[in-house]
């Protein structure tokens, strides 16, 4: 009844989480007491009578030790909570009055022992009075033997019969009142107390008795009433926690070490796939190698459960009876007897299979999105609302060169160094402010190469929630589409201009061809050699050689001189004009690069200004020419371009420093496309000078040098008519590389 009591309020600190190792070892307790009882009732049971009628009232009572040991035992209930304590109490009580029982009945022996001791010294007297009788009979005389000889007999029959009478008395008397005193109520509390061992806990005792029988009756009839409540408590309890068992959605086992089912629910049942707790108990005696996907996890849990004593939220994966596997979290905790030994392992078994697949999910899903983000080749960097960096993706970390774990929780001014700071600073804090998007555009980066400039453009917008405020930064390098962008500009600019001077080129030939046949027509009538000039100056009355010599005095002739010239030279013009203007693909032809380069080289070393004015023969021409396929070009154009690229560096090259050198290099970048560097080691230019190196009527020669078209028609006959590129990269102070890429077949 006790350990019901106590096993019910287990499963009710269990419930609420507390401290149930107490209550545990009362469990022990009562087990032990329940055994020391049983041990007693044997021994009492043993007990010799011989060893009590010998024995004294100072000596102590028997299993006077075994009670002592068993009431101490006992206090601790005394010191437990209601109604265990009133329990201990009662138990002790009866102890006590156990004790005090079998002192009386010892004292009783006592007594008994010493009446039996006197009858035997009576006994002794006796026989001694007969063989003195004895002896005296055998002295007389023969005549008076038949006399003595009945006398002796009647003596004998006479003692013998007062002897019986006096043992019969004596056991009548000895014996009723054992019977009455000791032997009827034990009998009575044996067979009382066998059927209390029986399970019944109605049936009151029923001794009838007026001396200390009747307390110890009352206080074991008090103790059937104070049980039979615990009972009806216990056994409404135990119907609560059956039906807990029962109905419980999580399984509930207990299993031995070995992994043998001991106990099952019907929840623990459908999970492991069995119809009856019968069935499960039956047919696992190893629950790692049936239930288990991995036998080795029971035995790790197995290991931790002997160190912890208990372990909670034990995650694995189970497999059902029928083969089908799903995940269980599991909580376990050993129990042990008084001695400490483990009994069994009790538990609960939950399955998780959705749980764990939605976690499962979820972990995919943000590896997915993880995965996006690093394959995006945009850089995309969050920030918290105090501007340190949430986020760091793939892109950032290769671009920036800080990976993420030493980016993150850092202030984002502090890892992205690309761009400086003032620049996005206030838009940034506008969007933590306001939460409305900002686009920033074409933003230069910090930290490059001048000659190789990098742009990024910058969108940022906010991230808002009730608990988080920050911004996700979308940062692309746009560096080619800038780049891009100019080639568009500049080729729009060359077709606008190439329009522009197809139509100038025309207008100005017709005067122009005008001036230089007037000019020819002038030189022509002021010559002596002609007669239609002598007879027209012979009609005014002079000569046609003083007329000559008067224009020679005068400068006429110089003037006319100087007007063809000028003349020849705007027609000169006019053709590289008409030449930016014209394309066509009329004049392609197969074309080695190498040997166009040879012949360009050639004509460069016989050009005049090549000659004089830039000492084109001082210059060293290093070539690096490797073997190419041949393209598709116009010879006379891809010429026209080499030499003015050539006529550019030499132009650079003048008058600056030593050794003058200009490296022309050829390469195949590819299976499509032919690759023409021209490199000189001159002074380089600014990067004004580079943006616009490639402009119409640009150049950084003095005024009448030059008309600045010789680049701008280069870069229109690459572009436009081979479909090609031309771009420039330089150094200050170490000289300019112009980078031909030609494809090899444009026409296709």
């Amino acid at each position: 009844m006790l350990q019901e009591i106590v096993s019910e309020r287990i499963i009710e600190v269990a419930l609420s989480g507390g401290d149930i190792s107490y209550l545990e070892q009362l469990i022990l307790l009562i087990s032990g007491y329940r055994e020391n009882l049983l041990e007693i009732s044997k021994l009492n049971a043993l007990e010799k009578k011989e060893t009590l009628l010998n024995s004294s009232a100072a000596d102590p009572p028997p299993l006077m030790q075994q009670f002592n040991q068993l009431i101490l035992r006992m206090q601790t209930l005394t010191a437990s909570e209601p109604p265990i304590n009133k329990f201990g109490q009662h138990l002790i009580s009866s102890l006590k009055y156990y004790q005090y029982l079998m002192r009386l009945y010892q004292l009783e022996m006592v007594l008994l022992g010493e009446q039996e001791r006197k009858l035997e010294r009576l006994a002794g007297d006796v026989l001694l009075a007969m063989d003195l009788s004895d002896q005296q009979a055998a002295s007389a005389t023969i005549e008076t033997r038949q006399v003595i000889d009945h006398t002796i007999v009647s003596t004998l029959i006479l003692v013998l019969f007062l002897l019986a009478l006096l043992a019969a008395l004596t056991w009548f008397s000895l014996g009723n009142f054992l019977g009455r005193h000791i032997k009827t109520p034990m009998m009575l509390v044996r067979s009382r107390i066998e059927k209390f061992q029986g399970g019944d806990l109605e049936t009151p005792m029923a001794l009838k008795r007026e001396d200390e029988w009747n307390e110890f009756e009352q206080v074991f009839n008090q103790m059937l009433i104070y049980i039979q409540d615990n009972v009806s408590a216990l056994v409404e309890s135990e119907m609560r926690y059956r039906e807990i068992f029962t109905n419980a959605n999580e399984g509930i086992f207990r299993t031995s070490i070995s992994g043998k089912i001991l106990e099952i629910n019907p929840a623990a049942i459908a999970m492991l796939g069995y119809e009856s707790r019968d069935q499960a108990i039956s047919k696992v005696f190893d629950f790692g190698s049936v239930h288990y996907v991995d036998p080795k996890a029971r035995k790790n849990m197995l290991s931790h459960l002997y160190r912890k004593n208990k372990i909670r939220q034990f995650e694995c994966q189970l497999v059902r009876q029928n083969g089908e596997p799903f995940w269980a979290s599991i909580n376990n905790r050993l129990v042990r007897n008084g001695n400490g030994e483990i009994l069994y392992i009790e538990g609960t078994l939950q399955d998780i299979s959705i749980r764990k697949a939605a976690q499962e999910s979820l972990i995919k899903l943000q590896v997915y999105l993880q995965n996006i983000i690093d394959s995006m080749p945009s850089m995309l960097i969050a920030i918290d609302p105090d501007m340190n960096i949430s986020m760091w993706n793939k892109r950032a970390e290769l671009d920036i060169g800080i990976s993420a774990s030493q980016a993150i929780g850092t202030p984002f001014e502090q890892s992205f160094r690309l761009i400086k700071a003032e620049v996005y600073q206030d838009p940034l804090r506008e969007t933590l402010k306001s939460l409305l998007p900002a686009r920033l555009i074409k933003l230069k980066s910090e930290g490059h190469d001048v000659d190789d400039p990098r742009y990024y453009d910058m969108l940022i917008y906010p991230l808002s929630n009730d608990k988080n405020r920050g911004a996700v930064i979308h940062i692309d390098d746009v560096s080619e589409r800038v780049q891009l962008e100019d080639m568009m500009v500049r080729s729009e600019k060359m077709q606008s201009v190439g329009s522009l001077a197809s139509g100038l080129a025309h207008e100005i030939n017709n005067p122009l061809a005008a001036v230089l046949q007037n000019v020819q027509v002038l030189n022509h009538r002021i010559s002596p050699s002609l007669a239609k000039n002598r007879d027209v100056a012979e009609e005014l009355g002079t000569s046609i050689e003083i007329i000559a010599e008067y224009c020679e005095r005068r400068g006429f002739t110089k003037m006319l001189n100087s007007i063809s010239s000028a003349g020849r030279r705007a027609a000169k013009i006019v053709e590289n004009i008409q030449s930016f203007s014209r394309r066509g693909d009329s004049g392609f032809s197969l074309s080695s690069l190498p040997d166009l380069i040879d012949r360009t080289l050639d004509l460069a070393a016989s050009d005049y200004d090549m000659r004089h004015k830039f000492a084109f023969h001082k210059i060293k021409i290093q070539r690096e020419l490797q073997p190419t396929a041949k393209l598709m070009c116009e010879p006379s154009q891809i010429q026209q371009v080499i030499l003015s690229l050539l006529k550019n560096a030499a132009q650079a090259l003048s008058g600056h420093g030593e050794d003058p050198c200009i490296t022309l290099r050829t390469y195949a970048p590819d299976q499509d496309n032919i690759c023409l560097e021209i490199e000189d080691n001159g002074p380089g230019m600014s990067d004004e000078t580079v943006r616009c190196i490639f402009d119409p009527f640009y150049s950084t020669r003095d005024v009448g040098s030059g008309t600045g078209l010789g680049l701008s028609i280069a870069y229109f006959i690459i572009s436009q008519n081979h479909r090609g590129s031309l771009t420039v990269r330089t150094d200050v102070g170490k000289g300019t590389c112009f980078v031909m890429v030609l494809p090899l077949n444009p026409t296709a």
